[in-house]
């Protein structure tokens, strides 16, 4: 049914570049559509749509039948949270008990942007608020959005849009439109999908626990522990393994491309040469190789089973093109990636984390 999806996107997304999604904000058009998206969650419907991190998939907060057809469109595990979308601080303080001042700090130093805090919600919420309806959960997680699309459609609806990635549960997360109509191809799914070209950061937002008295990551992202610090005066703690996820991103594989992908830790000249030979060994597959510019010097040649794409000497760039990497190896029928490790310095401490995942913690160091 691809079609369908299809169809959707010809009629209801927004055309135009990144730096264009945010210069035609106010067309008639956009309206229309966005106003569409919010009739369509306000009704109990899904609508797919744009954020600086990754695409979300969208759900009345407060649906329980709605926030259903998010778990199963995504095949999510139902002790996987959720995370609620809102338009201004206010908003946040409406969900969650006061949180402390580190909290706030954080609030308003990264809102609107690419940070979620988990807070301990408000007595009268729904016990399941933040989750799969048939769960509990004594925390939730919020973030304010930095993209003109999800700003728009949440103040259209008027209230909290809970949103995971709008991918398949285990999949690589979604940074286009495109991406989106990969997973959902079949009727009924989803309901619309708003385009807002390509994601600008690339990785689902930082986590952080706040309802004690330090800071804990719980999935890192583009504010990074440094920031995190330097805005609080307070050294992050690392999470501690828990039964019960706060965060999504945590307890299940994630961000995996169909092969097999494994990572490899070492100087790019034996990276190069194990490359090589497993090209080698597997003379009648495709062989996927996710390696620097400086790894591919020493190729001699490029081996007729290799699909390469290089990684980029920026981080930044790195975490743009991460996912989109992966399903380009996706099509290309490759039966196994090599991944070159990045540093663990800045948002490289995020992109590893996703690799890891989508790798199942396979390394190998050469």
């Amino acid at each position: 049914m691809v079609d369908f999806i299809i169809d959707v996107l010809g009629d209801l997304v927004f055309e135009g570049t990144k730096a264009g999604a945010k210069k035609i904000h106010k067309s008639a058009k956009l309206r229309k559509n966005i106003a569409k998206a919010a009739e369509i969650i306000e009704n109990g419907g899904l609508a797919a749509f744009p954020t600086e991190t990754v695409y979300g998939l969208g759900a009345d907060a407060f649906n329980s039948r709605a926030v259903e057809r998010i778990y199963a469109a995504k095949g999510r595990p139902s002790d996987n949270p959720l995370i609620l979308h809102v338009a201004s601080i206010e908003q946040f303080l409406e969900l969650v008990e006061l949180p402390p001042e580190y909290a706030l700090a954080l609030a308003k130093a990264y809102w609107p942007g690419p940070l979620t805090l988990i807070a301990k919600k408000k007595y009268h919420l729904p016990e399941w608020a933040g989750g799969h309806p048939q769960k509990s959960t004594a925390t939730v997680g919020v973030r304010i959005p930095n993209h003109p699309i999800a700003l728009a459609l949440i103040k259209a609806v008027g209230r909290p849009i809970a949103a995971p990635s709008a991918n398949k549960s285990g999949r690589p997360s979604p940074t286009s439109a495109a991406h989106v109509a990969e997973d959902f191809s079949a009727e009924g799914e989803i309901d619309i999908v708003l385009d807002g070209a390509i994601s600008d950061v690339g990785l689902e937002s930082t986590v952080v626990d706040v309802t004690g008295d330090f800071p804990i990551i719980l999935r890192p992202g583009a504010i990074t522990a440094e920031m995190i610090e330097q805005t609080t005066g307070l050294k992050p703690k690392e999470a501690a393994a828990t039964d019960a996820p706060r965060s999504p991103g945590i307890k299940y594989k994630h961000y995996a491309p169909i092969a097999q992908m494994i990572i490899l830790k070492g100087e790019p000249d034996n990276i190069a040469a194990y490359i090589l030979k497993e090209c080698e060994a597997r003379a009648e597959q495709k062989v996927g190789a996710y390696i620097t510019a400086r790894t591919e010097d020493f190729l001699p040649v490029k081996p007729p089973n290799m699909k390469l794409i290089i990684l980029s000497d920026n981080c930044e760039t790195i975490a743009q093109n991460l996912f989109g990497h992966l399903r380009q190896f996706d099509k290309s029928d490759v039966s196994v990636i090599f991944a070159e490790a990045v540093s663990y310095t800045g948002i490289g401490t995020a992109i590893m984390d996703r690799m890891l995942k989508a790798a199942e913690g396979n390394v190998i160091y050469v």
